[in-house]
C-alpha cells in the first residue's frame, strides 16, 4: 500500500536506556527519558532497557520453564500443536514458520521452496487472568479478529506451574508495556494518555523459541530469516547465547549480545506506521551459530484489536505524505500472522463470534 519505505538506521551498537524515570513523578524526568528512548526510536529502532522492574528470578523462573516444555517428547509437545488452535496459540515444531514480508519492503522474498525457521515455539495470548487491571470474571470484549485468548496450557500433571509461571511474567510485561507507551506518547509531543484508551484489553501475545545448535557445522540454518514484528513494540527476554542481529543502514548485520540484568524492546510495524515510519522497524533475524542450544521469549504488545491505527498528523509533511490508510490493528496482526504461520486463513473463521 506504500511505496514510502522506512530507511534502515546509522548505528553501529544497539544502545541501553535505564528506565529509572518511568514512574518518576517528576514529569521533566519522563520527558528526559522520551528524548532518549525518541533518539533510540528515530536512529535505530532497538535498545536495551535495565531497571524496567520485572524480577530477575521471574525472569529465570520462565526460562526453565522454557527449558522443561522443550525437553518434553516430541508427541506431548504436538498435544499443544498450533493446528488445534484458531488463533496461532500452541507448539509449533520446525520449520513451521516463515518469515513475512515486511511492511518496509526492504527484506528479501522467502524462498517458498527453502525450510522454516530452524527453531520451535510455544505462544499464548491476552486472556484475562494475565491482566493485573481485570478481575477474574471480567469478560474478553468481542472477538471480531479471532485473536483473543483460548491458550492451549499444558495441565499441572505434565509441566507443574507453568501456567501460573508465564502467567505472572505476561502480567508484569503487559505492566511495563503500558508505561512504556505512555512515553512513547511523550516522545512524540502527544499527550502522555494519548493511547491509554486503546490498551484496555491490548493485542498482547507472547511466545517462547527454542534454538537448537546448528546441526551441521559449515551449514548456516537461519533460526528466524530477517522480519520485522507486526504489532507496536517487543520487549525480548535473551537467555546467555548471542544470536539476534539487526540491519543498519549499510546492509550490516549488528549483533544485539544478552547483557545481564537487560531487556530489549524493538520497534514494530504499528507503531513505525503510526509515526509515519519516523520510528524505525527494523529489520532483525536469528542466527544461532554457538554450537549452544538457545532459549529467547519475546512479549509482542500491540493495542486493542479494534483500534484503527492512522498516521499521526503531526508526522505528515508536505513531501512525506501518509505512508499507509488507516486500518484496524487486529486485521493487519491476522494478516500477518496467517502468512508467517502454516494453515492459517488471512479471515477470521467466524466474524464477531
Amino acid at each position: 500500500m506504500s511505496a514510502n519505505n522506512s530507511e534502515p538506521g546509522e548505528f553501529d551498537h544497539i544502545p541501553i536506556i535505564d528506565l529509572s524515570a518511568l514512574k518518576s513523578p517528576v514529569l521533566r524526568e519522563r520527558q528526559r527519558l522520551a528524548k532518549e528512548i525518541f533518539t533510540a526510536c528515530t536512529q535505530v529502532g532497538f535498545f536495551y532497557i535495565k531497571n524496567h522492574g520485572i524480577a530477575e528470578d521471574l525472569i529465570a523462573s520462565l526460562h526453565d520453564m522454557a527449558r522443561r516444555f522443550f525437553t518434553l517428547s516430541q508427541k506431548r509437545k504436538m498435544d499443544y500443536y498450533i493446528g488445534k488452535s484458531r488463533k496461532f496459540r500452541g507448539f509449533m515444531p520446525l520449520y513451521s514458520e516463515q518469515p513475512t514480508d515486511t511492511d518496509l519492503g526492504t527484506a528479501p522474498k522467502t524462498d517458498p521452496t527453502s525450510p522454516g525457521a530452524f527453531s520451535e515455539s510455544f505462544d499464548i495470548g491476552y486472556e484475562v487472568a494475565a491482566d493485573p487491571r481485570k478481575g477474574q470474571h471480567v469478560a474478553l470484549p468481542p472477538d471480531t479478529y479471532d485473536l483473543y485468548g483460548d491458550n492451549q496450557w499444558p495441565g499441572e500433571d505434565i509441566l507443574p506451574g507453568f501456567r501460573g509461571v508465564y502467567l505472572r511474567y505476561f502480567a508484569e510485561a503487559l505492566t511495563l508495556s503500558r508505561a512504556l507507551i505512555r512515553i512513547f506518547a511523550l516522545a512524540l509531543d502527544l499527550p502522555e494518555d494519548f493511547f491509554d484508551p486503546m490498551v484496555k484489553n491490548p493485542g498482547a501475545t507472547s511466545r517462547m523459541l527454542h534454538y537448537p545448535p546448528q546441526p551441521v557445522a559449515d551449514e548456516v540454518r537461519v533460526g528466524l530469516g530477517e522480519h520485522t514484528d507486526y504489532e507496536c513494540f517487543t520487549i525480548l527476554s535473551q537467555d546467555q547465547v548471542p544470536a539476534l542481529q539487526v540491519l543498519n543502514a549499510r546492509q550490516e548485520w549488528i549483533l544485539a549480545p544478552p547483557i545481564p540484568g537487560t531487556l530489549v524492546v524493538n520497534i514494530s510495524d504499528c507503531l513505525s506506521i503510526w509515526t509515519n515510519k519516523k520510528f524505525k522497524s527494523t529489520i532483525h533475524r536469528v542466527t544461532n551459530l554457538t554450537g549452544q542450544e538457545r532459549y529467547t521469549i519475546p512479549f509482542f504488545f500491540g493495542v486493542d484489536y479494534d483500534t484503527t491505527v492512522s498516521v499521526l498528523p503531526s508526522c505528515i509533511t508536505e513531501d512525506k505524505p501518509a505512508c499507509k490508510k488507516p486500518f484496524k490493528a487486529g486485521e493487519w496482526v491476522r494478516h500477518q500472522l496467517s502468512t508467517a504461520y502454516v494453515g492459517y486463513e488471512p479471515e477470521p473463521p467466524t466474524q464477531g463470534n
